[in-house]
């Protein structure tokens, strides 16, 4: 048996082949030599698949601009070390943005929205494992650490350039009290001579 030995039974009452502990290297195609009693010979090819079953999916929420009060973030799903592995999304609330089956979602929240879940579904033929978020919570975290809003920022750009402009006042009204005042010139005489 090969790469069996040890591992593989052939159960004649199912003609079925148990092989224990089976492994993801066990994939492949295999075939099978079957001899009937007249001596005559079928061989027949079948396709092995091992999947492994799906370890908890890593769900990570990023917030990629925030504007008048909405909330653009993305959220990615990733299993660590999956082959061959389907992802399906489900929110709760109303976020904007298509549910696709995709390892990555991209979502639109109101600032103000009621907290809402979405949660990633990582799924192979065998198993299927969940992560969760609230997409809400996540955009208010990122507010909170980032509270200046445009018209913060603009004010105090004007107030620095205001601030630079008197500056500039100052120190010229200075430079031209140190000089003292222009000299000036003597009245010339012309005398005949």
């Amino acid at each position: 048996m090969g790469d069996f030995s040890g591992r593989a039974v052939l159960q004649w009452e199912t003609l079925s082949l148990r092989i224990s502990p089976v492994t993801a290297a066990d994939s492949g195609v295999y075939e099978a030599d079957f001899e009937d009693p007249s001596g005559h010979v079928t061989s027949m090819c079948f396709r092995v698949s091992v999947w492994e079953p799906v370890r908890p999916p890593r769900l990570e929420a990023r917030v990629l601009h925030r504007e008048r009060g909405w909330c653009n973030l993305s959220l990615v799903c990733t299993v660590p070390g999956a082959g061959d592995v389907s992802y399906s999304w489900s929110c709760t609330g109303d976020p904007l943005g298509a549910l696709e089956h995709r390892p990555r979602l991209h979502l639109q929240v109101r600032g103000d929205a009621d907290p809402a879940v979405c949660r990633c579904n990582a799924s192979n033929p065998v198993s299927g494992s969940t992560a969760s978020t609230d997409i809400a919570a996540a955009c208010r975290a990122v507010a909170s650490d980032f509270s200046w809003s445009y018209c913060t920022v603009k004010g105090l750009l004007c107030l620095l350039v205001l601030g630079s402009l008197l500056a500039a006042v100052a120190i010229t009204h200075l430079l031209v009290q140190q000089r003292g005042p222009p000299p000036r010139s003597a009245p010339s005489s012309l005398g005949a001579g």
